[in-house]
């Protein structure tokens, strides 16, 4: 009997942990400002649920990256408050520029409360950067009212706000479509640039073809000529060379003196 009575009561227990909700325990946390730079003060307020009031609250920091560089605490307050301050004049804590986090909590860290802030070594803002998504033609609001078109074709981005007028939106069209219409000119202009060489070339071919063809018909017409003055020659040495015959036999007495005369005046005509 002892022993069922044991395990009831295990039991028991372990299906009242179940069911009893996990409650936070840390139920708000804020600090006073936004930025922070070296030797300020952090003044991290908040409360904690009323189960946990008058007891240590635990808060820790982390840098940009996540390393731990500060554990400290204090006891809240029997209305549930607390306040806890951390000052950053110390750079093994506070020398990364970017946004710390802090979280308070009293048993468990799961439990409590977590805030960011910024800290830069000069007090110069952090820039927060949004990562964007570039669809092919989107307009995407949010809840401050803004409105982004993104084109991934032209790569061109708007933001309209809720402060600008009908014809701010104009302008910014007609921005678009200069710069549409000064890329479509640019991409003209390319080919002229492609066009002319061409021209040019074609052009030098055809003026080459034409001073080739007279310098082709001048020396046809100069081989003629030389054919016909060869001929011409050689008519004229032929002629020679007979009367030279004929004085040989003259000569020789084979032939008469008359003869010879006749013969003469026979090669003599044309």
């Amino acid at each position: 009997m002892m022993v069922r009575y044991i395990m009831s009561l295990l039991i028991l227990s372990m299906f009242s942990l179940i069911m009893i909700p996990v409650y936070a325990e840390v139920t708000s946390l804020q600090t006073d400002r936004a930025l922070y730079a070296i030797d300020m003060n952090v003044y991290f307020t908040g409360t904690v649920d009323a189960t946990d009031s008058q007891k240590v609250v635990n808060l820790v920091i982390h840098d940009p990256y996540g390393k731990l560089v500060l554990i400290t605490g204090t006891t809240s307050k029997s209305d549930g408050s607390f306040q806890i301050t951390v000052n950053t004049d110390d750079p093994t804590q506070f020398s990364l520029a970017g946004t710390y986090d802090a979280t308070a909590f009293v048993n468990d860290e799961s439990g409590g409360k977590t805030v960011l802030f910024d800290f830069s070594p000069n007090g110069s803002p952090i820039v927060h950067q949004t990562p964007v998504t570039q669809n092919n033609t989107q307009l995407s609001g949010t809840n401050e009212g803004n409105l982004s078109l993104q084109t991934s074709n032209q790569q061109y981005k708007y933001v309209l706000n809720e402060g600008m007028t009908i014809d701010d939106a104009l302008a910014l069209a007609k921005i678009n479509s200069a710069s549409i219409g000064s890329e479509q000119h640019s991409a003209g202009y390319d080919f002229k640039n492609i066009l002319y060489p061409v021209m040019a070339i074609c052009g030098a071919s055809m003026v080459g073809f034409i001073l080739y063809r007279k310098k082709m018909t001048a020396s046809k017409s100069g081989t003629t000529s030389l054919e016909s003055s060869i001929t011409n020659d050689i008519d004229e040495t032929k002629g020679d060379y007979a009367l030279v015959i004929l004085k040989n036999r003259l000569a020789k007495g084979e032939i008469t003196i008359d003869e010879f005369k006749v013969l003469k005046d026979a090669l003599s005509e044309p």
